[in-house]
């Protein structure tokens, strides 16, 4: 025992630990620092390379100074490499109402400085996909990163904390988790039942196989939104499954549309229909005497039921042509599948 008292940790503190607790969540930040007038004029590239990382080694060190300090906390927790480069001014050419752009009259120290820094930046060994909390995202999703981003500034007045560019990220991964786990769905019901599927499953096995399909993308989503508030990952979760949902109900549709029996009630009722009405006129006429004004009447009732219904399925049929021609497919494929499986149970 010193005799010290024990270190209570104030809510910055607090908040440090938390940050650092949590895997970093990007990759780098350069600081581009503009105007620098330190550099002495017998240094080479990398001398001032080498000034530049003994300034950034000074402001990110950890000081008993309460100025900036959560910042630089902040800045040491969310990205994994801090960097900075300094430029000196241009050139008071460039300052000018008149300047037109030309190269020649900035001053040679920034453009080799400019020069230096756009090749380490573009290196071919420096580049690498682009990723976020450790996982590595397509052109669409940084997209997304982007558009959350520029909302830090819209109002202008106040610059974002690392602390609130990490709640933005949050924000963006949990847009494009919801984005891909409805584009796994999408992608993988379309296979099962979507418009080039040909063959018609029951609703029962329809329904195992949309559980299947998304459990896996619920899977996919938790492993996406893997950070930020859980509220609102779980408010994303669910828009994800709500969508879902509705989507699911649009490929029951389309696999009920390929139904071999969809659309031939009408059929099947207009046929019935004339098929008793002819049975009736044939047992009217072949029982009742032609003297008769009863039975005339009762086979002209039902020669007349028999013409209307055969017209009206002549006009739908023409209306409905090639929906018949397909329905009628879907017949064919039906006897040919019962027959095909009792052909084979019998062989068995």
């Amino acid at each position: 025992q010193d005799g010290k008292p024990p270190e209570l940790k104030g809510p910055a503190a607090k908040k440090r630990d938390s940050l650092s607790a949590q895997p970093k969540p990007f990759q780098r930040i350069d600081f581009l620092v503009r105007d620098w007038q330190n550099f002495e004029d017998d240094e080479d590239l990398d001398a001032m390379e080498a000034e530049m990382d003994e300034y950034l080694q000074k402001v990110i060190a950890e000081r008993d100074a309460a100025d900036l300090k959560e910042t630089r906390d902040q800045i040491s927790a969310c990205f994994e490499k801090v960097s900075n480069y300094h430029f000196t001014h241009p050139g008071f050419a460039v300052t000018k109402k008149k300047y037109t752009g030309d190269v020649g009259v900035i001053e040679p120290t920034f453009l080799m400085l400019l020069d230096r820094y756009c090749q380490r930046v573009f290196n071919r060994d420096n580049l690498v996909p682009k990723a976020v909390h450790g996982r590595e995202i397509t052109a669409a999703e940084l997209g997304t990163y982007i558009k959350n981003y520029a909302l830090m500034f819209e109002g202008g007045a106040r610059f974002p904390e690392a602390s609130t560019m990490l709640s933005a990220t949050a924000t963006a991964n949990n847009t494009n988790a919801t984005n891909i786990t409805i584009g796994k769905y999408k992608e993988d019901m379309d296979k099962i039942a979507g418009t080039k599927a040909t063959s018609y499953l029951k609703p029962g096995e329809l329904e195992q196989l949309h559980r299947q399909v998304v459990e896996e993308c619920i899977e996919m989503f938790d492993s996406m939104a893997n950070f930020g508030d859980q509220r609102k990952i779980l408010m994303a979760r669910e828009n994800a499954v709500r969508k879902i949902n509705t989507d699911f109900e649009m490929y029951s549709k389309l696999n009920e549309g390929r139904n071999p029996l969809h659309g031939m009630e009408i059929y099947i009722v207009s046929t019935t229909i004339a098929v008793l009405a002819f049975v009736l006129r044939w047992i009217a006429d072949s029982t009742c005497s032609s003297w008769s004004q009863t039975c005339r009447a009762g086979s002209d009732l039902f020669s007349h039921i028999y013409a209307v219904v055969i017209l009206f399925m002549v006009i739908v049929g023409s209306t409905k042509a090639k929906e018949l021609r397909d329905s009628v497919k879907r017949m064919k494929a039906a006897f040919d599948a019962v027959v095909g499986g009792g052909s084979a149970k019998k062989k068995e």
